[in-house]
């Protein structure tokens, strides 16, 4: 992670600027929430990130990924009989 991204949170952890106040959003990302965004650090991104799946990857719903979107007044994503997922977001990547 660049140092110049991180607060420090403990002696062992940091959190990237941006995530750790009451409206989140992370300084690495670039963008408008619902019409398109990116990570800036993608390749360089946290494990925190690397694990967060969205809903219905490989089959299984993250209720985490719902409150995120929720909190931006989206709605969640919802499988597709194939399998496939749908989401009103578009999410690019570096």
């Amino acid at each position: 992670m660049p140092d110049d991204l991180v607060s420090s949170i403990s002696p062992s952890r940091v959190a990237m600027l941006g995530t750790d106040c009451k409206s989140p959003r992370c300084t690495a990302l670039q963008g408008e929430v619902g019409m398109g965004t990116r990570c800036s650090i993608y390749e360089k991104r946290s494990s925190t990130c690397r694990e967060f799946e969205a809903s219905w990857t490989d089959g299984v719903h993250n209720p985490d990924c719902d409150a995120a979107r929720a909190a931006f007044g989206l709605l969640p994503v919802e499988p597709l009989d194939s399998g496939e997922v749908t989401s009103p977001l578009v999410v690019t990547y570096a």
